[in-house]
């Protein structure tokens, strides 16, 4: 999530879901917990428990409503203005917390003097009418160069998964006003953004009881500091919004000014889809990312050669900067010894975006006869779209359509329903039973990215046969199909390590084999790096997704650790592999640091504890 990304550093949850547990209060917001994430809300259960407060801003009443303290009801779409009135509250009352808010975020620093406030267009400096699009120059820190990034590479700002600080300037020798009076600081910049989102403003746009928002507001207060912390949470209800990353943006501000990042109980717990809805975008199903949040090659940028590819993605300072280390190794997991790391040949061949290829230009190009052929894994978009009649239209004008699930869903059967004559339909449609997830081994990554591994209970019934069966076998008659071609386009599928072992009579490809790749090895001998410090940009190492490397550190699949949660810590270190598991590195980004640290580091600096103390400088 941008939103994240571009505050925190990355775009993950900055806690997990174990360590809600530790807050004083809880503000869901963007979610129904109780009922869309059941296991999990039984952390803020046990918060409340243990005397937390519980709050949930949401425009229905629902069953997590039922269970909180304070119920504040919202208008769909609002949260920005109710959000924005905690923020103006916080300020306008001096409730933020000083010392954290100085000494660990960019309030302080000053902004260059061609920095322009919001006018009455509602425009900021820099807006290029032209263009439609703002010029960030005007934004930049004073003294920071013209060409300074926010994040780290053109990536960072489409996910949020980079972070860094600008090129040229050390975070030391910024500008700032400690005192935090200074017009052009940070702080008061936001201090005059957020002065108009008062109470009664608050209460004419959300609908929300004027009483209820100061009720809200006071709680937060009264549970952030130097001794309380207060966690949120949000899903899909404000990141599927079309201002969704504002949203969150707005969020993530809130709970810096609270000082609730970083520390025990506090944070932004970002709820994530059920079982691993976080794994496919970390591994890569959406159109515009490879594995790990990298870029892909695009027409209209300099993606021309290999060479410029790197340079044009590789951040100049931030996580990104290790840009070559993850793309190389993503190459030779996939291309083997024909990818040579040193003049990227065989990038040449590899496809580039040339357009948005995402749910609704597909749809349409589907309905206007662009789209041949469809692959359907794990959804069913005749019903579960918001404009299910077009995606229908869209199926019944493929030439054909390959379906797997198991069973005979909505997709499948376009061609005989709203009442179309099925002779009229030419799409021919092939159906194949699929696996059902107790009929085959593979891994999770559930809502804090913990990565965690399932083995397979019983055999699929009859034909039935997982997905990766599917997708292996394909690949496979696909290289046979074009392993005598001699058409550059067919290089890649060519080159294409496709060499799993298979297993039993059916020949499921070998799971546990396709996590290893995951994982990463060194080339030469293909021993398990342990972690993704290890990976090189020189083509000695070979990883299919630097996030998730060191999954099968020292040969051992640590997904698969199933150590009693009465025998280890709150944290579940020996659960999977991610920051709430052992044996990840302390830079492990999966949610930045573990509660663990992030606790030794907190109190190192005062900033928990019962007992006062002074807040360490910034670092």
């Amino acid at each position: 999530m941008p939103g994240l990304g571009i505050t925190y550093g990355r775009g993950g949850a900055t806690t997990n879901l174990m360590d809600l547990q530790n807050a004083d209060c809880i503000l869901i917001q963007g979610s129904n917990m109780a009922e869309a994430h059941p296991v999990g809300f039984r952390h803020p259960m046990i918060a409340k428990e243990k005397g937390a407060k519980l709050i949930h801003v949401d425009p229905r009443f629902t069953r997590t409503s039922a269970m909180c303290d304070i119920y504040a009801p919202i208008r769909a779409g609002t949260d920005i203005a109710f959000l924005g009135g905690l923020i103006n509250y916080i300020i306008e009352n001096e409730q933020y917390f000083e010392e954290y808010v100085v000494n660990y975020t960019n309030a302080a620093t000053l902004i260059t003097e061609d920095y322009e406030d919001m006018d009455e267009t509602g425009l900021f400096a820099g807006w290029d009418e032209e263009q439609q699009q703002y010029e960030p120059t005007s934004w930049r820190y004073e003294g920071a160069p013209i060409d300074y990034s926010p994040v780290g590479g053109s990536q960072g700002a489409i996910t949020g998964e980079a972070g860094g600080t600008e090129s040229g300037i050390n975070e030391s020798d910024r500008p700032t006003d400690e005192t935090l009076q200074h017009p052009r600081s940070v702080f008061q910049i936001l201090k005059r953004h957020f002065s108009k989102y008062t109470p009664e403003m608050v209460e004419k746009v959300t609908g929300c009881p004027k009483e209820a928002f100061l009720k809200v507001a006071e709680v937060i207060c009264e549970n952030s500091g130097r001794e309380k912390t207060t966690a949120f949470c949000y899903a899909v209800g404000w990141t599927q919004h079309s201002k969704g990353v504002q949203i969150i943006r707005t969020a993530a501000i809130l709970q810096l000014l609270l000082g609730n990042v970083g520390r025990p109980g506090g944070g932004i717990m970002a709820l994530r889809g059920h079982a691993t809805i976080q794994g496919s975008t970390d591994i890569a199903t959406l159109y515009n990312i490879l594995p790990g949040y990298l870029t892909m090659p695009d027409v209209n940028k300099d993606h021309d050669t290999w060479e410029d590819y790197v340079e044009d993605e590789t951040a100049s300072t931030g996580w990104l900067s290790n840009f070559p280390k993850y793309i190389t190794s993503i190459m030779k997991a996939w291309y083997g010894d024909a990818f040579d790391a040193e003049n990227g040949e065989l990038f040449d061949h590899f496809p580039r975006l040339s357009g948005d290829h995402s749910y609704y230009p597909t749809i349409l190009e589907m309905k206007d006869g662009g789209v041949k052929g469809c692959f359907v894994f794990g959804q069913n978009f005749a019903v579960g779209g918001p404009h299910a009649r077009m995606a229908r239209d869209g199926i019944r004008n493929l030439d054909w359509l390959v379906i797997l699930d198991a069973y005979e869903i909505e997709t499948a059967t376009a061609w005989k329903s709203d009442g179309v004559d099925p002779k009229e339909c030419p799409t021919e449609v092939f159906f194949m039973p699929c696996a059902l997830i107790a009929e085959k081994d593979g891994s999770f990554t559930q809502t804090q990215r913990m990565l965690q591994w399932h083995d397979k209970a019983v055999e699929p019934p009859g034909d039935a046969r997982s997905d990766a069966w599917f997708v292996f076998h394909l690949g496979r008659k696909l290289k046979e199909l074009y392993k005598d071609s001699e058409e550059p386009r067919d290089a890649l599928i060519k080159a294409m390590t496709w060499d799993y072992p298979t297993e039993g009579e059916h020949e499921e490809p070998d799971i546990e084999s396709i996590l290893k790749e995951v994982s990463g090895y060194t080339v030469a001998d293909r021993k398990p790096v342990g972690g993704f410090l290890e990976l090189k940009d020189d083509g000695s190492t070979a990883c299919g997704g630097w996030i998730y490397a060191g999954v099968y550190a020292d040969g051992v699949n640590q997904a698969r650790r199933r150590k009693p949660w009465r025998e280890q810590s709150l944290q579940a270190r020996e659960w999977g592999l991610g920051v709430a598991a052992g044996p990840a590195h302390p830079l492990q980004p999966r949610l930045g640091r573990s509660r663990g640290q992030a606790l030794e580091r907190a109190q190192e600096v005062r900033l928990v504890g019962r007992g006062a103390g002074e807040v360490g400088r910034r670092r």
